[in-house]
């Protein structure tokens, strides 16, 4: 297991747990103390944990650091999977909402890389997917109030762009949807944008790492009955869920 793979599978279980000794982590990953100890200083200078004698813990704020750019390296391989799943999805002068989320910037990143992809119109509220797509591509965006954090716009003005246009697919994010109804955001500011865009799309798909299925935000802007694809990863602790969401209707594509 590389350094990488190991941190995204630290961090899932302080997700599952909160709290988990140094020795549990050695054991788990086989792997030795040392190594764990070494593995826990580098998350620990990216505030995704803290560390007490012989334990670590999920940072307190790590809800909140959802919404920012501090996880953008969280799982990242599997963000770049399914990016190039997603990128399959869009088609020749097609008109897509994206989210937010580093899953989301990705997935822009990887449209950057398809030539054949230089004519489609692409609306977002994220600057940052907004200042990552190339100037060959169409990109339009709301007014608003620009997050600090995530660097998105939200307010009444941008919710009401979403609610007058229309896109044959919106990509979107989440927070998670460990034992809720659907997608989630966690931020109340962004709720409506994304129900807005939910509405305005014709097809729904989610972009989820491995992470979303033991986490989850506050407020569920869209149920899975409206979810037509989910793209994610399979591990051995996600596949009855993914079979679960299968027998609703929801087409699953697997990176």
């Amino acid at each position: 297991m590389g350094n990488y793979n190991r941190y995204d599978a630290i961090m899932k279980l302080l997700m599952q747990h909160k709290k988990i000794s140094v020795d549990t982590l050695a054991t788990k990953l086989n792997v030795t103390p040392t190594t764990i100890r070494r593995d826990l200083l580098i998350l620990e200078e990216k505030r995704q944990i803290t560390r007490t004698r012989g334990y670590a813990h999920l940072n307190e704020n790590f809800d909140f650091a959802f919404d920012g750019s501090i996880i953008e390296d969280m799982f990242k391989e599997e963000k770049m999977r399914i990016a190039k799943k997603a990128v399959e999805l869009v088609y020749h002068e097609a008109t897509i909402f994206l989210d937010s989320g580093s899953t989301l910037l990705e997935f822009a990143k990887e449209i950057n890389m398809q030539p054949h992809l230089s004519n489609i119109n692409i609306v977002t509220h994220s600057y940052d997917i907004a200042s990552t797509i190339s100037n060959n591509q169409h990109i339009s965006m709301p007014g608003g109030v620009v997050h600090h954090s995530s660097h998105s716009l939200f307010g009444v003005e941008t919710a009401d762009f979403f609610s007058a246009i229309h896109a044959e697919v919106a990509f979107m994010g989440t927070n998670g949807f460990c034992d809720c109804p659907g997608l989630t955001v966690s931020l109340p500011l962004m709720l409506q944008t994304k129900k807005n865009m939910v509405k305005s799309a014709q097809r729904i798909v989610a972009l989820a790492d491995s992470s979303k299925f033991i986490g989850r935000g506050l407020y569920t802007y869209c149920d899975f009955s409206d979810v037509d694809t989910l793209i994610t990863v399979s591990t051995p602790e996600n596949k009855e869920k993914i079979d679960e969401l299968r027998d609703m209707g929801i087409e699953i594509i697997l990176a």
